[in-house]
This record gives C-alpha cells, sequence and structure tokens, in this order.
C-alpha cells in the first residue's frame, strides 16, 4: 500500500474555453492597480494585448513587454521597477514571459498573478522559476510556491499567433515535464494518473494541430493535455532531459522547447535501465511504446529539430558541459553524444 502526502500549489482558477480571455474582466474588479508582462512579437505583431489592456482599463498602470526568451534577469529586474505598487500582474506569453512575471512577482510583494499562456510550456503551473543570469550565461532562477499565478486562462484563440515550431516545441516541452515528472517524482497516485494522460493526449493531438493549425478544438485539447503534464505535487523534480535543457538553453540561446525536442529521447535511451520495471512499463503501455523511440519518431513527424549539431555548440564542449551533473556525468555526456548525433 502508497503512503505519502500530496501538497497542492495554490491556483485558485482556471479560466478555460475560446473566449475565456474576457474574464479578466471580471478578476481585475477588486484591484486598484494591474501591470501587464509580455513579449515584443506579441505586443508589436497582435492586437491581443492591446485588448487586455483595454479590459484593465483605468486599472492599467503599465506595460512591460520586453520578456524575451529564457527571462533575462536584466528584464525581470526593469519589469520589477516599473511594477512597483501593483497589485495585480498579467502575464501574457510564453513560458519565458511568465516564469518572468513570477520573479517580478518575488520582487514587488507577491501581488496577483494572472497568467494567459500562448505557448505549451507549463510555466503557469510551476512553483519552479528560470532566470538567465546574463553575464554567466547560464539559468539560475528559484523554487517558491508563493510566485506561482492564481488564475490562469486557458482560450485557444489566444494561440493562433503563436508561430508553429513554438507551439509544437512546447509541447515537446510538456511531454518532457510528463514523462520525466511521472519517472522521477512518484509515486503519486493523482499526479501519476494526470502526467501519463497528458503524455497520451499530447501524442494523440500534436500531429493533428501540425496537420491543421488552426482547428481550435485540437488547440484546446493541447492546453489540457500541457495542464495535466504538470499536474504535479509541489517540488516535483524533473530528471536529466530537463536539466540538460536549462543548461543548452541558457548558453547557446537553443529555445527550451527546442532542448526538450534534442534530449528527450536519448535521455530516456540512457537512463531507461535505471528505472523500476514497474514505473517504466506504465510508461510504455501510456505511450504505446518504447519511450525513447516514440518520442523520436513523434519530433520526427512534427518537423522538429531534434540534433544538438545543428546549433552553434562546439562538440568539444560537451565534456564540459556533462561535468557540471556530477555523479550524473556519465550519463550526461552519454545524452549528449547521442543527441549530437
Amino acid at each position: 500500500m502508497e503512503k505519502g502526502t500530496h501538497e497542492a500549489l495554490h491556483t485558485e482558477r482556471v479560466h478555460f474555453g475560446a473566449g475565456s480571455l474576457e474574464k479578466v474582466c471580471e478578476e481585475v474588479e477588486s484591484k486598484e492597480r494591474a501591470f501587464v508582462v509580455t513579449g515584443r512579437t506579441l505586443h508589436e505583431k497582435t492586437d491581443l494585448v492591446k485588448k487586455v489592456e483595454a479590459m484593465l482599463g483605468e486599472k492599467h498602470a503599465g506595460t512591460f513587454a520586453g520578456m524575451s526568451e529564457h527571462t533575462p534577469g536584466s528584464a525581470v529586474e526593469e519589469a520589477a521597477r516599473l511594477a512597483e505598487g501593483c497589485d495585480l500582474l498579467v502575464s501574457f506569453g510564453g513560458g519565458s514571459v511568465i516564469d518572468g512575471a513570477k520573479a517580478v512577482a518575488r520582487k514587488v510583494g507577491y501581488p496577483m498573478q494572472i497568467a494567459v499562456p500562448t505557448t505549451l510550456s507549463a510555466a503557469e503551473w510551476a512553483e519552479r522559476v528560470g532566470v538567465t543570469d546574463e553575464a554567466a550565461g547560464k539559468k539560475a532562477g528559484f523554487v517558491d510556491r508563493e510566485s506561482v499565478p492564481h488564475v490562469v486562462v486557458l482560450d485557444p484563440e489566444t494561440t493562433v499567433h503563436t508561430p508553429e515550431r513554438l507551439w509544437l516545441s512546447t509541447g515537446i516541452r510538456a511531454l518532457d515535464h510528463a514523462v520525466e515528472g511521472f519517472l522521477y517524482g512518484g509515486p503519486h497516485p493523482i499526479p501519476d494518473i494526470m502526467g501519463l494522460e497528458g503524455a497520451s493526449r499530447l501524442f494523440e493531438f500534436l500531429p493533428l494541430s501540425k496537420e491543421n493549425p488552426g482547428d481550435l478544438e485540437v488547440r484546446h485539447e493541447l492546453q489540457f493535455a500541457a495542464w495535466l503534464s504538470y499536474f504535479a505535487p509541489l517540488n516535483t523534480p524533473m530528471g536529466i532531459s530537463h536539466n540538460l535543457g536549462r543548461r543548452l538553453g541558457a548558453s547557446y540561446g537553443i529555445p527550451h522547447g527546442i532542448t526538450s525536442c534534442i534530449t528527450l529521447g536519448p535521455s530516456l535511451e540512457v537512463m531507461g535501465d535505471g528505472i523500476a520495471f514497474d514505473r517504466w512499463a506504465m510508461l510504455v503501455e501510456a505511450l504505446d511504446g518504447e519511450p525513447s523511440e516514440r518520442v523520436a519518431r513523434l519530433v520526427e513527424e512534427l518537423g522538429l529539430p531534434n540534433k544538438l549539431s545543428d546549433f552553434d555548440v562546439p562538440e568539444g564542449e560537451l565534456e564540459k558541459i556533462s561535468s557540471e551533473f556530477g555523479e550524473n556525468r556519465n550519463s550526461a555526456l552519454s545524452i549528449l553524444r547521442l543527441a549530437y548525433r
């Protein structure tokens, strides 16, 4: 008989479905000063940010549209300076934007947060926050349950402007969360079920989204799948694929969704023998096949990058990168060599 404790994070409400962005109007009623954190492309290339600003009305205290890939520390500092005194933060964008708003919230006294994700990276559900130390070229950050957004809006209409590669690759990032959370975070009966179901749905709906990008129903199913992928207890550990992704992303500018496309399959191939037989068998059943092969085929089917050698990562630096993984350095090096191929 299993015994344990499930400690939930403090997400209070999730609004979902086409048109649910309008729920921002209700959430802002009791607030005085609302600040928006977003990215430059969403701000300049669509009217969605202006739509949210209009919903905030006279309570809109400002917008920071410079939260870029990998959440630079300098952007967090500037956004926090501008957001000082606000009692509501609205993050609108992908995982880097949402992580940025969580870091800002920590600096300005934890105001209420609304997250409107436009990718599948699942940052809105996590107490983990990654911020890039630009001088060191490495991802740092923190774990803080108080930084988790109170309200999440899953509106598939807000995702139609997301570039295809970003949308699909962050789906692989969600798969990375689901798979590694299951393998290294359990056993936790409810999150186990959620994670495996999320992984299964990602396999089902990502190819459908590539085939028909305008299908809002499919996009909505993927938003649910990403949610399930991180339906986890506090401090669920991730595995080596996730941690390698953080290192490669911050140091070499590779988007996190793409790092998962490159490292998840090889990580499963190298680490599989060390996983308890029953856990591995459950994953095989959920993915309907050998995990590393299934992941590799999905990445290829989606037309996403799958080789580290396609990016500006010198092969001679693989040993240096792996040396940072302590007792897992040999495994890390094997994964990187497979990924480089």
